[in-house]
């Protein structure tokens, strides 16, 4: 089972109208239902800023604007179920290991609360939280995964949204909802870029084993040497923790740069590496979660 799916398990609401997918430079939006075309709104540069530990929307009314452009006029009474990606930078994403869990769902939580406490730069106990136990964990343990942004920021999200006349249902993150994408087998590290961000993940087998989200300086004259640079500790660290190296990095978010990248990485990481053409990945692996994904191309 996918991460998305494994996450929506713990919600009943049927699938909304409307998907959104949420970064600095603008808005991807797509029906949930087909025919599923893909629409986007740019935001004018520094109106948001994802961040865990401070308000994202320095221009609240260019993004309700971007919001609203994608809204399409309804004649419906009471609103419209959306579905939101939120940026990867947003959000702390975390894999956590236990021996052992209680049976009941509210101490679970408490327990996951009080392990996240010391290693986020926000109060925990005030956050908002999703995680789910990762099916096939039980040999060594359980692993789960926790999603986790102060409420305030969340909010403030949701807020443009309920005000373009949608209730947001649904709120996840995009290395969470990209996951979809990714084979269901293998060992392999992911790094997606964005214009702010870099997020690395781990999984063998679908399982998440590491995730790591990192700040991109702007305006570096070779993006592509400080992602080497953030990426080989990562390497090493599974090599030494995890039982070995990656079989291969797959790239997201490098746009028309995607096969000098996997080229350049793969020498200069030693790692096969490939790429995934998909824009909006965190978009497209949400569609695919409802099993009306968008074509999606894997390059040699």
């Amino acid at each position: 089972m996918s991460a998305l799916a494994q996450l929506k398990a713990l919600f009943q609401d049927p699938p909304p109208e409307f998907a959104f997918e949420i970064s600095a430079t603008g808005i991807a939006m797509s029906r949930t239902k087909p025919p599923s075309v893909v629409q986007w709104a740019d935001l004018p540069p520094g109106a948001l800023e994802p961040s865990p530990v401070k308000d994202n929307m320095l221009d609240t009314v260019a993004f309700a604007q971007a919001v609203a452009r994608l809204v399409p006029a309804s004649s419906k009474r009471g609103r419209r179920g959306a579905a939101l990606v939120l940026p990867a930078n947003a959000v702390r994403l975390a894999v956590l290991d236990f021996e052992t869990l209680p049976d009941k769902m509210e101490e679970r939580e408490a327990l996951i609360r009080f392990r996240l406490k010391k290693t986020l730069p926000f109060d925990v106990e005030e956050a908002a939280l999703s995680w789910f136990l990762q099916v096939g964990g039980k040999e060594t343990g359980h692993k789960v995964v926790a999603a986790v942004a102060p409420a305030e920021i969340v909010v403030r999200y949701e807020t443009a949204f309920r005000a373009a006349g949608l209730h947001p249902g649904l709120v996840t993150c995009t290395p969470l909802a990209l996951m979809d994408l990714l084979p269901a087998s293998g060992y392999f590290l992911v790094a997606h870029r964005t214009s702010d961000a870099l997020t690395v993940l781990a999984l063998r087998d679908g399982m998440l084993i590491l995730a790591r989200t990192l700040e991109l300086v702007p305006n570096t004259p070779d993006p592509l040497e400080e992602i080497s640079t953030d990426l080989y500790p990562t390497l090493v660290f599974l090599e030494d923790q995890a039982g070995g190296r990656p079989d291969r990095l797959l790239l997201l978010g490098f746009g028309p740069e995607s096969e000098a990248a996997a080229t350049r990485l793969s020498i200069e990481l030693e790692i096969p590496a490939d790429s995934i053409d998909e824009p909006h990945p965190g978009l497209a692996g949400y569609l695919k979660s409802l099993a009306i994904a968008r074509p999606t191309k894997v390059a040699a």
